[in-house]
């Protein structure tokens, strides 16, 4: 344990010098005074008094330095950022432009590509009509696959077949009428290969009775009232059988057919995903395609188009007939740009809520998927048009209205970046460092030659940070400064006149003292019950890791709650509120402080027990408090001290080595200020009296911190008849302190 030596009105504690013990308070010394004394090296004897003037005097040359290194590297990261981002800027410009130009040219050209295409199927459609003669449906059209060849070459059709409209009357003749005129195949296909007619061999593959459209399975025969609408003449042929079949008995395409014959209009049904269907059917598909090699099917969507064909010319004119087309959306895109032009995106959508993503490069296009697979980061670029141009557009339900939108792609953006701004920023930045590097290198000559200098200044200015508070360390400096200029003219004495002042210089430090009175304070002493027996068997290191872990939990918290650490010496944590800076709930955030210290106690005494033994846990605090004023000041010499002079140091000692383990205990001053604040239900008179030296016989008392009773005077009450004689001399308060104006038995305390 610690020894003590005292003086009258005056503590000063000094540590053991036995291994593995550490000191403490003797309870039967007078501890009026305790030392703060930071945990620093020894001084030398003379302090370099000029290094805090010279910390002063080059602050403004630091911020001046600063402000221009920070200027010239300020104006390096503008220019540069400037240079860089006006490059960006012009490339996306271009970027945006270049595709502003690119998109408007591929929808217009789509726009003349569908007016162009449908035109042509227009005319088509009015060439039969005058080849009928009115006797529709019963028409088979001469030299039908040589118009169709140049109609589906010249369109970029997949296939094109006359369907004309069957009526229930007219079916006996229709299938009669069939069986008579199946040859047209047999030409085409002899067009097809390019052989005399005599030479095809053959089947005609024409259903001489109709039969309905079934998929998954061979045709039947077509019942029901009709009306019928048959494929007929087709374009290209092959050996398939799709002639005389009701393509209407398709509930698919049902809708695109009632809507050329209601609206006298061509419609669209929706697109078909062949790719989708059996591989029979795939197969025959393909076979069907490939009859003619005039389109290279890559997969991708196709849509039909129904092209009503009328009975004449006049206003009075009825649709007779329709042209099924087979439209592959992806030969309309291609061939729009010029080449280099990679990475334009086409979406095309319908009404029906389908919507697949294309992509342009340059002549050709390819089929992404399906959906709308643009980045919504260009949506803003878009661009497009509808198929509502000629004769094309529709405005009847259940039909699907074709339009497209172009966006470009990442791969498009990239294609306008480059390194250009990187370079150019990169080439100022180096002009930029070359400045900056001169002036930081001269800057670091003139650094170099005060940086003993100002190290010295800066750690003198934390030591002093740390020991002392910041108005007492104003007054410090303060007294450095006016001990400086002290010098500077006892020298300038000395030079003229040859005399020795002596110690006039030093004498100023002592006609000032640093000393004041603070008459409102509560002094926390707490000590490691336990500790003297633990750390006799632990090493120094061991009991070093255990207060340094302790006392840094307690700054913290005194940082929190706004207490002024004093000391800690040995296992004593010395702390004070009131000062520097008055606090009328002084001894409130004192309990608080201590309740929240001893939580901490057990959390780092728990924590550690595995390093450092079980019986770590074991430990525990025990906290004494009193308030009270005391004179505060700093005693200058080899080794300056903050210290807090007077009975309220001595009382607080004694409520600390009277109290008990893992309890506050507090005298009757800091419960009557507690009671002052409307804080009497923390107390609990303690059952006994103490003994203090210089003071008597004792009533204290516990404090918890938030506990809620009914009424002190309960407490109070309950107590031995003589257990309240320590507050005998409180004064009598009445109103002061008590919440909402209460009185002091209103809320239940009792003096």
């Amino acid at each position: 344990m610690a020894s003590t030596s005292r003086a009258p009105n005056t503590i000063t504690i000094t540590t053991s010098t036995n291994a593995g013990n550490n000191a403490f308070l003797d309870e039967d010394e007078d501890d009026s005074q305790v030392t703060h004394d930071g945990d620093g090296t020894q001084h030398e004897h003379e302090h370099n008094d000029d290094e805090a003037l010279a910390h002063e005097e080059n602050r403004w040359v630091f911020w001046l330095r600063f402000l221009t290194t920070m200027v010239l590297l300020s104006v390096a990261i503008a220019v540069c950022l400037v240079v860089y981002f006006q490059g960006r800027a012009s490339e996306q410009n271009d970027f945006e432009q270049d595709f502003s130009d690119l998109g408007d040219k591929l929808v217009t050209s789509f726009e003349s590509l569908v007016d162009q295409r449908f035109g042509i199927i227009e005319n088509f459609a009015m060439g039969e009509t005058s080849y009928a003669n009115g006797s529709w449906p019963f028409v088979t059209p001469p030299d039908f696959f040589l118009r169709a060849g140049s109609l589906v070459m010249l369109c970029q059709l997949m296939f094109i077949v006359l369907v004309p409209k069957v009526t229930f009357d007219q079916r006996p003749q229709w299938d009669q009428y069939v069986q008579q005129n199946m040859a047209w195949k047999k030409e085409a296909l002899a067009f097809q290969e390019g052989i005399p007619v005599e030479q095809v061999n053959a089947p005609d593959g024409i259903f001489p009775v109709m039969m309905n459209f079934h998929y998954g399975g061979p045709p039947k025969p077509q019942d029901g009232p009709g009306p019928f609408h048959p494929m007929w003449n087709t374009f290209p042929v092959n050996n398939v059988s799709i002639g005389n079949v009701d393509i209407y008995a398709d509930t698919f395409q049902q809708p695109a057919i009632d809507a050329a014959y209601n609206s006298g209009k061509p419609s669209f049904g929706k697109t078909e995903d062949f790719w989708q269907v059996s591989e029979e059917e795939k197969v025959q598909f393909y076979y069907f395609l490939h009859a003619f090699d005039h389109v290279q099917y890559r997969d991708d969507p196709i849509a039909t188009m129904y092209y009503p064909i009328f009975d004449g010319y006049g206003q009075d004119k009825e649709v007779v007939a329709s042209f099924l087309c087979t439209v592959y959306w992806r030969t309309y895109f291609d061939g729009l740009l010029p080449p280099g032009s990679d990475g334009i995106i086409v979406i095309l959508e319908n009404t029906c809520g389908q919507q697949y993503t294309y992509q342009v490069d340059g002549q050709y296009s390819h089929f992404l998927g399906h959906g709308d697979l643009h980045h919504a980061k260009y949506d803003y670029l878009g661009t497009g048009a509808g198929i509502e141009s000629g004769s094309a557009t529709n405005d009847v339900e259940d039909v699907c209205q074709y339009s497209i939108r172009v966006y470009p792609s990442q791969q498009f953006e990239d294609s306008y970046r480059t390194d250009t701004p990187w370079i150019y920023a990169v080439v100022l930045a180096a002009l930029f460092l070359f400045t900056s590097a001169v002036f930081l290198f001269y800057d670091y000559m003139v650094e170099k030659r005060q940086k003993v200098v100002m190290t010295s200044a800066q750690q003198s200015g934390k030591l002093v940070s740390d020991l002392f508070p910041e108005s007492v360390r104003d007054q410090l400096y303060q007294a450095r400064q006016e001990q400086a200029k002290a010098r500077e003219s006892q020298a300038g004495w000395q030079n003229n006149n040859g005399a020795d002042l002596g110690g006039a210089a030093d004498s100023i430090e002592h006609k000032a003292a640093i000393a004041s009175l603070y008459p409102k304070t509560t002094i926390f002493f707490a000590d490691l019950a336990g500790f003297t027996k633990w750390s006799s068997s632990r090493t120094p290191v061991e009991v070093f890791q255990l207060l340094e872990a302790l006392y840094g939990a307690f700054d913290k918290i005194a940082m929190k709650r706004r207490v002024y650490k004093i000391e800690t010496i040995g296992d004593c944590y010395v702390a004070v509120t009131g000062l520097p800076k008055p606090q009328d709930d002084h001894a409130i955030i004192m309990c608080k402080f201590a309740t929240d210290c001893m939580k901490q106690m057990n959390i780092v005494t728990a924590s550690l027990a595995e390093s450092l033994g079980e019986d770590t846990a074991g430990l525990a605090m025990r906290v004494g408090l009193h308030s009270g004023p005391v004179t505060a000041g700093v005693l200058r010499g080899q080794k300056s001290r903050f210290q807090l002079f007077g009975d309220t140091v001595n009382t607080a000692s004694r409520m600390e080595s009277n109290g008990e383990r893992d309890r506050i205990h507090v005298s009757p001053a800091t419960a009557e200020a507690l009671i002052a604040r409307g804080k009497g239900a923390w107390l609990t008179p303690r059952e006994d009296k103490i003994v203090a030296k210089g003071k008597g016989e004792m009533q204290t008392y516990w404090v918890i911190v938030n506990a809620r009773t009914k009424s002190t005077r309960s407490a109070v009450s309950s107590m031995p008849p003589d257990s309240t004689d320590g507050l005998a001399d409180l004064p009598q308060f009445e109103n002061e302190g008590m919440p909402n104006g209460q009185s002091m038995q209103d809320s239940g305390i009792s003096i």
